[in-house]
């Protein structure tokens, strides 16, 4: 049997110490927050916004979209950043359709990005869960489960555990207070 591996992707909420918060920006997110991106092949994929984020999904005018971006650059943007990388090993046919999932989600997003809906962390998990990976929920399941990265991220570092995947983890800048996990 083939083996590919899948990447999810979290990086840490962080917060800015107290000396330097009006020098810096404070990134989307925040507290519990960061961002989730699932890694196929040399791409790493995330869900994210475009414009402004609305309340409540809707289903006209939806703002949220699947990008693409190349690992290499993806390596340069995030050298300073704290994440972890949970390395999942997929067969070839989950991975050929977690590959269909994604390439239809980048063409067009099934959902719009909401507060109160699809976000970073509930669609990674749609995109798992299409693949076969994690259980099914229902749409609202995984927005109300996964209503921040911090909960994916517990959920797939304890399935990482039980399943003896492994898991990569960096440090970040040191100027920057990183969520503890």
């Amino acid at each position: 049997m083939h083996s590919k591996l899948l990447l999810c992707i979290f990086y840490m909420a962080q917060n800015l110490p107290k000396d330097i918060k009006e020098k810096k920006k404070k990134w989307f997110g925040g507290i519990k927050g960061g961002h989730v991106t699932i890694e196929t092949g040399d791409s790493i994929i995330g869900f994210q916004p475009k414009g402004n984020c609305h309340v409540f999904g809707k289903k006209e005018k939806g703002n949220g979209y699947f990008s693409a971006k190349q690992k290499a650059n993806w390596l340069k943007d995030t050298v300073s950043l704290k994440y972890a990388t949970v390395l999942i090993p997929l067969d070839e046919a989950r991975y050929l359709k977690l590959k269909s999932t994604v390439d239809n989600y980048l063409q067009k997003s099934p959902y719009d990005y909401a507060v109160f809906g699809m976000r970073c962390a509930a669609a990674t998990y749609d995109v798992l869960e299409d693949a076969g990976i994690v259980k099914q929920r229902s749409r609202m399941g995984k927005w109300v489960s996964f209503f921040y990265p911090q909960l994916l991220r517990r959920r797939l570092l304890k399935i990482a555990d039980n399943n003896n995947y492994t898991v990569i983890k960096t440090g970040g800048r040191q100027s920057r207070v990183w969520e503890k996990e």
